[in-house]
């Protein structure tokens, strides 16, 4: 089968890629609740 590795290395990449970007989208919901979380803080919003 002609063009089988190309096809065998799309889906790898393709793979790691959808993971890649459900990691972004999680890392970025827990950063969002952090920093509102540390907006309504008694800290007055400085981090230590």
């Amino acid at each position: 089968m002609k063009g089988s590795a190309f096809r065998l290395a799309g889906l790898v990449l393709g793979i790691a890629a959808t993971v890649a970007g459900v990691l972004a989208i999680v890392f970025a919901a827990v950063g969002m609740s952090k920093a509102r979380q540390c907006k309504h803080c008694k800290l007055g919003g400085h981090v230590k």
